[in-house]
């Protein structure tokens, strides 16, 4: 708890380091406030020993946001309290932070950035997120970028980069270091090409675990239009751990927005790559429309990285929806987590009046576990309506099923769970099994 609050304090003294010497005009600020209650029949997700329970929830947050000026901030933070009332867990405190920051010390020249993602994670990714597979997590990002055009075409940058990585049970902590080059040549009014290079050491605070150091060359492309926007990396990434192993792999990716109608979107995401589980961790989280970041297993292997995603988006008045579709390998260098999996993902809302909204959702995912022959079918389906009492005041009602079928008998479970609450102002109530294992 101590190291925890240590990575918290850390971050907001590098924030506020950004953020004291300026008058923020046009500061944002909003706190809430709100509880929660939700029944389920399977507290523990298990496959026999299924125990009921009313899960009591209570919640503070606030968030602040300046977006004018030179000082560019987005600060989200949340603590919610869980208290089991048939004790089939003790209670539970959830801290919660997600904040970004830049400061353009000399215009187009000289940007500072940091970035803290503070969240829970599943310990084993293959075992259901209830409390006893859940701990602390922390990703903190502190880097600048250093621009000088060359002429009217060109530009070179330079980017140096800090991170710290946290778990609070596994001894996976790391820090890293990296440095990225890139020159960009303007070709016309749309479209870009250039060269990116950047090296990057990963430093385990462990002394036993073999440091890694990556090494990536990559040619860049990119071309925006009013419609679309299409952006490329293709290059290859080398490897070399401190016990002497290494490799030399191809890496790349396709990103691809096409809007339809101005309300609609729909984005190609294809991505071949070598890193660490902690980066593919906190891309996922700042980027869900990449994959899953519980899908991945925190280890220390070197991680390929392999997906293949296209999403539909809809947003209006009137009806919002999304369905995304995802094919993701995962081939960790040492430990038994190869695995492969593909999922379908949707979720629509529509609103009924000016006060009152519904939605539905629903998720299948088929993971094949590779080393173990283990292959899990995991299906989600729920719905909900909310109302708004007041500007600031709402309510929730959702009801929620959820279902694994595995290979493995005692991984299988199914699950129903109701849930309502009321909040006030920024956010919401986290719901206990928000994170249950799906």
């Amino acid at each position: 708890m101590c190291r925890s609050q240590l990575k918290i304090f850390k971050s907001s003294v590098c924030l506020g380091l950004l953020l004291c010497n300026f008058k923020l005009l046009a500061l944002e600020f909003e706190p809430g406030i709100g509880v929660g209650l939700e029944y389920t029949d399977n507290a523990k997700l298990s496959a026999d020993n299924q125990l009921d329970d009313l899960i009591a929830v209570g919640y503070i947050g606030a968030i602040l946001r300046e977006d004018d000026g030179p000082v560019q901030a987005d600060i989200a933070a949340s603590l919610n309290h869980h208290r089991y009332t048939k004790d089939t867990y003790k209670d539970l405190r959830y801290f919660s932070l997600a904040a970004t920051a830049g400061w353009e010390m000399i215009k187009n020249r000289f940007d500072w950035l940091l970035r803290n993602v503070y969240n829970q994670r599943p310990i084993n990714s293959a075992d259901p997120n209830t409390p006893d597979n859940i701990q602390d997590s922390n990703a903190f990002t502190f880097g600048a970028n250093i621009i000088y055009p060359i002429s009217a075409r060109q530009v070179f940058t330079l980017f140096p980069e800090y991170r710290n990585f946290y778990y609070e049970i596994q001894s996976t902590d790391n820090q890293q270091f990296s440095l990225a080059a890139s020159w960009n040549y303007d070709i016309d009014n749309v479209s870009s090409a250039g060269w990116e290079a950047s090296v990057r050491t990963v430093v385990y605070d462990e002394p036993v675990i073999n440091d890694v150091n990556f090494g990536n060359i990559s040619f860049i492309f990119s071309n925006v239009r009013v419609r679309s926007n299409i952006s490329t990396r293709l290059g290859s990434t080398y490897v070399e751990r401190e016990n002497g192993q290494s490799t030399v792999e191809l890496a790349g990716n396709l990103d691809w927005l096409v809007d339809l109608t101005g309300r609609s979107r729909i984005r190609t995401f294809i991505a071949t790559d070598l890193t660490d589980s902690s980066n593919g961790v906190l891309t996922a989280t700042v980027d869900p429309e990449v994959g899953d970041p519980d899908d991945i297993q925190i280890t220390t292997d070197v991680v390929r990285s392999q997906v293949i995603s296209l999403g539909y988006l809809r947003q209006d008045g009137t009806f919002n929806s999304s369905l995304t579709g995802q094919l993701r390998n995962l081939n960790y260098s040492e430990s038994p987590n190869d695995r492969r999996i593909w999922s379908v993902n949707a979720v629509f809302a529509y609103p009924i009046t000016a006060l009152l909204s519904s939605g539905f959702y629903g998720r299948y995912s088929n993971t094949d576990f590779l080393d173990t022959g283990r292959i899990d079918n995991k299906f989600t389906i729920g719905g909900g309506i909310g109302y708004k009492l007041s500007r600031k005041l709402s309510s929730r009602f959702d009801i929620k099923y959820r279902n694994r079928d595995s290979t493995s008998d005692s991984a299988d479970f199914t699950a129903w769970s109701v849930y309502a609450s009321l909040k006030y102002g920024f956010g919401e109530p986290m719901r206990p099994t928000l994170s249950g294992g799906f």
